[in-house]
């Protein structure tokens, strides 16, 4: 019995061995199961989280530079918008200005061309007067033989009357220059005596505008910065040049008030 004991004490060192090893093993695979477990929790979970935050990160911070844009853009185009309406209420008064001075002008040449053509009503009658509107411009066309002796570039009696009866009218348009331009037929001057003074219509329709000036200056009292004499020969004509009438509609004088 004795034996028996001292045997089982014998074998005590060796179970007490395999114990030992036996946590160890235990203890080492509880750390690898751990590690594992957090190194499964960082990868599947911890990163994936920490990479969708960052990219929410990255979304609001580029929704607030889009909202800072909108903003900016939105504070651009009140700017736009506030100096838009004043570009506006200043357009809208100058067009309201524009307007009530067309019509004034309407008016004035309403009634500049009927005080005109009431003063020369006999010569418009007879056709050798038209007055008419071109535009904002009113044009008094004078027959050249109403003003002028054939060939001649001098204004005859009859031809100062009729310019005497235009004068004061002509006189008190302050705010009008006058045009005064010396038209021709197409026939050539063949005269030897007018020739020899006018070569060509040029000089011809040069001649006759600048009497013309001269008269409604030095008589008729319209102040001379106010006129001017030009000669268009027969370049600008009223009608056909293959017909009488139509020669005789191109040889005039116009008298073209033009507002300054």
């Amino acid at each position: 019995m004795a034996r028996d004991i001292a045997l089982s004490d014998h074998d005590l060192p060796v179970r007490r061995v395999y114990v030992h090893k036996r946590g160890g093993w235990l203890g080492w695979l509880l750390f690898v199961l751990v590690t594992a477990g957090v190194a499964a929790f960082v990868w599947y979970l911890y990163l994936p989280l920490r990479k969708e935050r960052a990219a929410l990160q990255e979304k609001v911070q580029a929704g607030d530079e889009r909202t800072r844009q909108a903003n900016r853009k939105l504070s651009e185009a009140q700017a736009a918008l506030s100096e838009l309406k004043v570009s506006q209420e200043q357009l809208s008064g100058q067009l309201v200005q524009t307007r009530a001075e067309k019509e004034k002008i309407e008016a004035e040449l309403k009634r500049l061309q009927g005080e005109l053509s009431a003063k020369l009503q006999p010569e418009i009658q007879a056709g050798n007067v038209r007055i008419v509107r071109r535009g904002n411009d009113l044009v008094v066309d004078l027959a050249d033989k109403i003003l002028f002796d054939s060939g001649k570039p001098e204004v005859h009696e009859s031809g100062k009357k009729v310019l005497g009866q235009v004068a004061p009218t002509l006189a008190q348009l302050h705010e009008y220059t006058i045009q005064v331009a010396g038209h021709t037929d197409s026939t050539r001057v063949v005269n030897p005596a007018t020739q020899e003074r006018f070569p060509t219509n040029w000089e011809l329709s040069t001649a006759r505008a600048t009497n013309v000036v001269r008269y409604l200056q030095e008589t008729g009292k319209v102040p001379g910065e106010r006129l001017a004499a030009l000669g268009f020969a027969e370049y600008r004509p009223a009608a056909s040049n293959a017909t009488a009438e139509g020669r005789q509609l191109n040889r005039r004088i116009e008298l073209v008030l033009m507002r300054k």
